[in-house]
């Protein structure tokens, strides 16, 4: 399964709200570190929000409608992000 970053947080806390409110709503996401410190606790460095390729569409609109899109760093499609 290819994952692919389909928006950044500016930082731990708020992406794992971000997180939270895809899963409540079904849809898959997983949360990659913009540093090394992530082992030290909660990170104040943005944060890349990963979803199976086939989901990115999906999960990219689900969240500009959950939240403010002022805060969203998009990642644009055929971004060269991919994690396996």
């Amino acid at each position: 399964m290819n994952w692919v970053v389909f928006a950044t947080a500016p930082d731990q806390l708020t992406a794992e709200m971000w997180q939270d409110l895809l899963s409540q709503a079904n849809i898959r996401c997983q949360l990659r570190a913009g540093d090394t410190y992530g082992f030290l606790g909660v990170s104040a460095s943005p944060v890349r929000l990963v979803t199976p390729q086939e989901d990115a569409e999906v999960a990219r609109d689900a969240l500009e409608t959950l939240i403010n899109l002022s805060e969203i760093s998009i990642a644009k499609p055929g971004a060269t992000d991919h994690f396996n």
